[in-house]
């Protein structure tokens, strides 16, 4: 078989980035070199996968975003995220929650305590949003005080607390994927623990309403908060 480049291209937020995986899993199976066209900012995804690298322009352009042209469609749908985007017809046989970060390393991240929790209550582009205090202090209540962290975007720090702030897409994968307890809002967060914790809980305050066709898809483990 004649090996075919393809590019997908899906420019912005990591989390859908991550959710496009599959369908870069799915194309490199068939074949193809796969490329991924997205912000720079997210091209650590890709130092953590063998199948598909950052690129753009290679060969058939595979357009898989929705906003801004597509987006109206989207709501329209009623679809979930995942459906709508692999209605495409070139991944539409993908497993489209097998998001494979086959390069991530088994280490853990250097000064975390070998026994913590964690939550990750910030997120962006939420058409339902949750308070993030409220998350916090509802998860130390359950999770108690000791080793107790707070994943917080750059420059977002809270007095009285351990947070951890995440050097690279990497880093954040692997503070996901060895804490004990972990909470978190539809957000990239959410998506990595899919591809790391699955069969450990993993507590989600999803979207709802008109909203809840962003939510992640269910893996083994997530663990519905309301």
């Amino acid at each position: 078989m004649q090996e075919l480049n393809k590019t997908i291209k899906y420019s912005q937020r990591l989390g859908d980035v991550l959710r496009c995986l599959p369908a870069a899993k799915y194309l490199a199976d068939k074949g193809n070199k796969v490329f991924f066209n997205c912000l720079a900012e997210y091209h650590g995804v890709f130092e953590m996968t063998s199948y598909v690298k950052a690129g753009h322009r290679q060969g058939d352009i595979i357009d898989l975003e929705i906003w801004p042209q597509k987006y109206e469609a989207y709501r329209k749908s009623r679809k979930t995220w995942t459906d709508f985007v692999y209605s495409h017809p070139e991944i539409k046989e993908a497993d489209k929650t097998n998001i494979v970060l086959d390069k991530l390393g088994t280490d853990r991240i250097k000064g975390m305590p070998n026994n913590y929790n964690l939550v990750a209550p910030f997120g962006i582009s939420q058409g339902h949003k949750r308070n993030p205090i409220n998350i916090i202090v509802d998860a130390r209540r359950q999770m108690g005080e000791d080793n107790f962290y707070v994943l917080t975007p750059p420059g977002v720090g809270i007095n009285g607390l351990n947070c951890y702030t995440a050097q690279t897409i990497e880093d954040m994968a692997k503070v996901i994927r060895d804490a004990d307890e972990f909470w978190t809002v539809n957000s990239s967060p959410v998506v990595l623990a899919s591809a790391v914790r699955r069969g450990n809980e993993t507590m989600f305050f999803g979207q709802k309403d008109e909203f809840e066709a962003d939510n992640i898809f269910y893996f083994d483990g997530l663990i519905m908060a309301d």
